[in-house]
């Protein structure tokens, strides 16, 4: 790690030219690696703090120069798992809608319960496994791509794989602060969301787990509370346009596709956007963007590979 003092020597003396930049601030933006996506166009990013018009701009590029890289990840993990909990869920599960009498509303909810014996375990493989699995390989993946390392989605799921246990004790840590405050009053529960909103990342990026997760994640949001609280807003009400309109289908077996489809896209985005504002947040608390910029001086001139990230 980069003493802090070697840093700012660093920003002193360090002459900025092509790629290495000044913001119209006067705001240092770090100097932009040159990554190859898998289209073959060379994309940069800025790695600095960002209001959140920034972090959105960013997302997007992030997700539009790496689509299929990030798209590859989830027809790996994610889509076969709710493709498979879907087809299972249309095939045994009865239409509630179609009851027409108490009697058959009663004989479905029974046929409901006796179905748990399949959908129970899917459900739990999902919570426990498919879930913690894709979500550290797609933080770990953008996280790469927008320091400007390579990665692959083999690579991203070998990492993602490592992460599931921690990440699912600190989410059921982080389940039980937000269930307590809630249950103490309202305001406690919606402040604990918010503050341990990035402790998944901080287990994946930083190597952190458990309490000392939650604590960091507190660290990074409470100074960008409110640009946190708009951005998870914003992405809750796509997600719930995406939602509304799929289920305007109506066709099941269709609807079920669209949904995976949409839903697929929107972890993509909402991805990209939460990484992009962890990182933000580690510029204006500890100014991660000057020690990259020392540590990317005189660096080679191809893009580093996955084995030099310090997330690997």
């Amino acid at each position: 790690m980069i003493q802090r003092r070697d840093v700012r020597k660093d920003r002193r003396s360090v002459n900025l030219r092509g790629d290495q930049r000044r913001h119209k601030t006067g705001e240092l933006v770090c100097p932009f690696r040159s990554v190859k996506t898998y289209s073959g166009q060379r994309m940069t990013y800025q790695i600095r703090q960002l209001n959140l018009g920034g972090i959105l701009d960013q997302a997007i590029a992030i997700v539009k120069d790496n689509f299929m890289l990030l798209a590859g990840i989830l027809m790996i993990v994610w889509v076969p798992y709710q493709l498979i909990a879907g087809a299972v869920n249309l095939v045994i599960m009865p239409d509630m809608a179609a009851a027409e009498s108490e009697m058959d509303l009663a004989a479905m909810q029974q046929e409901v319960v006796v179905n748990l014996i399949y959908t129970l375990p899917l459900t739990l493989i999902g919570l426990f496994i498919v879930l913690p699995l894709t979500n550290a390989a797609m933080v770990f993946a953008v996280a790469q791509l927008y320091l400007g390392y390579t990665i692959t989605p083999i690579e991203a799921i070998r990492l993602g794989l490592r992460k599931i246990v921690p990440l699912v004790g600190t989410s059921v840590l982080m389940g039980l602060a937000i269930f307590g405050g809630l249950l103490l009053c309202l305001i406690p529960g919606i402040l604990a969301a918010l503050w341990f909103g990035l402790a998944q990342h901080v287990v994946i990026l930083e190597d952190t787990s458990g309490v000392a997760a939650l604590k960091r994640s507190k660290t990074l949001i409470t100074p960008y509370l409110g640009t946190f609280l708009i951005l998870g807003v914003i992405l809750t009400i796509i997600g719930a346009m995406i939602g509304g309109g799929s289920a305007l289908i109506p066709i099941p077996w269709l609807q079920m596709l669209v949904m995976v489809a949409l839903q697929g896209a929107m972890t993509l985005f909402s991805t990209a956007a939460f990484v992009v504002f962890y990182f933000s947040c580690r510029c204006g608390i500890e100014n991660f963007d000057l020690e990259y910029l020392a540590a990317s001086v005189g660096g080679d001139a191809a893009p580093p590979t996955s084995t030099d990230s310090p997330f690997a």
